[in-house]
């Protein structure tokens, strides 16, 4: 009873930290994300017409059915929802061997600002997240039996198709599952019987898999227009290992640790576990390294593009939250300086987490409906912005939902206002020139990692805010003339 009280308790503090850090208006994936799932018209279209790699189906089905202008929690619901869930998946699984290690893997899973920033965002993360954690659920307690009834193999193949449809990065945790039950029933077996049994256990989530994507493409294939890409940025080992940062420092709260360090504690501690799995962690210590290593390293091996999104990662986020869990657990359970000192580092991590989490709900990733807020406070009646095309959708849904007149304006056709992105390396003037009109900065944004834009508006300096400057209904999808995001 006390273990369950503890681990709802925590799930209940991580609920708390989702709900405060999905306020504020939706960014840029997000809003691209609201677009094209208004402009597909229908749930069939969903699957049919979007064929943009910004389409999560089922938060696109989702954000279909809310409309453009739901508030932004209602939004990211189902975001806040599959989070919450995946802090007591998470206890359960790392519970299994050590209930002080589930407690602390809730923990972990709670406060970790990578995982409450996809779990308060409308996108598919955090549906994939949980899928992928209820299915090494039901696979790791299968293969501790030794043993599963047919309908195991059924529930792992809904559970695979389920996070497809959140994200097609779904796949990665599911080749890494089979790889690790092909291994431990080959250490039991041969290898033609480990392989037969590795077969008819994932066969069918390999199928579910493959359905998704094969769906995915041949739409794409069919649309005029096929398969669109947001953004592809060839591999760079700086970005790569900007993410790496970001997935090992921040989003557990170990930045201050040197990143070289970070990597060959973990590095080598993985190889070492996946090599020679300690008895006290039994089968887990070898899944856990698979998923730590395998996406780490087969980006690095197959400069895979767009290595910075650490969001790409998230595979191994969860193998190392539940190494770590397990560890803590394991040090908890010895009798003294051992049990002192675990506690100390995890109070610590758990304050550097929150001090994250702080800093992500104070940006509120970049403020992406201020400048429709400013911009209704200046010109109350209407205007007309010159912006960047990354932030057309920003723009197209805060002004749906405040019910603002705003027409956007491309080249050097006349506008009010000029919104562009806010590069970290050189901050924006004070002032600028848009094709020969003279424009002041009004308001800015900065933001926190993996999530969210940072931007800066610019206003005329002979701005007329009584003269209504733009006639007809708030903005639309075919309006915004969204032709693609600029990034997935």
């Amino acid at each position: 009873m006390f273990w369950w009280l503890a681990v709802s308790a925590v799930a209940a503090v991580g609920l708390v930290l989702r709900i405060l850090a999905a306020q504020g208006g939706l960014w840029t994936d997000e809003a691209w994300s609201m677009v094209y799932a208004q402009q597909a018209g229908d749930p069939i279209g969903v699957f049919l017409r979007i064929n943009h790699d910004n389409n999560h189906h089922l938060n696109s089905l989702w954000l279909q059915a809310v409309g453009m202008g739901a508030p932004p929690w209602l939004a990211r619901l189902p975001a806040i929802i599959a989070g919450t869930a995946s802090v007591v998946v998470a206890a359960l699984l790392a519970g299994s061997r050590s209930r002080q290690g589930g407690i602390v893997a809730a923990t972990l899973f709670a406060l970790s600002p990578a995982l409450v920033t996809f779990g308060s965002e409308a996108r598919g993360y955090a549906l994939m997240l949980l899928a992928a954690l209820l299915m090494l659920l039901v696979a790791t307690r299968a293969v501790e039996r030794r043993a599963w009834v047919k309908s195991t193999r059924w529930w792992l193949a809904l559970l695979a198709f389920v996070g497809m449809l959140s994200h097609l990065t779904m796949a990665a945790p599911v080749a890494l599952t089979t790889i690790w039950i092909y291994l431990d029933c080959r250490s039991h077996s041969g290898s033609r019987e480990a392989f037969g049994k590795t077969a008819r256990l994932m066969g069918p989530t390999i199928a579910a898999c493959v359905a998704v994507v094969l769906l995915v493409f041949i739409a794409a294939m069919a649309s005029p227009l096929g398969m669109r890409v947001g953004g592809y940025v060839p591999f760079d080992l700086a970005d790569y290992a900007t993410a790496l940062d970001q997935v090992t420092g921040w989003s557990i709260g170990l930045s201050a640790v040197p990143l070289w360090l970070r990597l060959s504690l973990i590095g080598t501690a993985s190889a070492a576990v996946a090599l020679h799995p300690p008895q006290w962690l039994g089968s887990h210590g070898r899944l856990y390294a698979l998923l730590i290593l395998g996406i780490a390293l087969g980006i690095l091996l197959l400069r895979v593009g767009n290595a910075s999104f650490a969001r790409y990662y998230l595979t191994s986020l969860i193998g190392l939250l539940l190494l770590i869990a397990e560890a803590a657990g394991r040090a908890l359970a010895v009798r003294g300086p051992t049990r002192g000192l675990t506690a100390a580092l995890l109070i610590v991590l758990a304050t550097l987490n929150l001090a994250g989490d702080a800093e992500l709900i104070r940006l509120q990733r970049g403020r992406p409906d201020g400048p429709v807020g400013v911009m209704a406070k200046l010109a109350p009646e209407g205007a007309r912005v010159a912006v960047n095309r990354r932030f057309e959708a920003i723009v197209t849904v805060a002004a749906r939902r405040f019910g603002y007149r705003v027409q956007l304006t491309h080249g050097c056709e006349p506008a009010q206002f000029m919104l562009i992105p806010q590069l970290p390396e050189a901050p924006a003037p004070t002032a600028a020139v848009h094709c020969g009109t003279k424009m002041r900065r009004v308001d800015s944004s900065t933001t926190s990692p993996i999530s969210g834009d940072a931007w800066v508006l610019y206003a005329a300096e002979n701005l007329q805010t009584r003269r209504p400057p733009v006639s007809g209904p708030p903005p639309g999808a075919a309006e915004s003339r969204c032709l693609s995001a600029e990034r997935a």
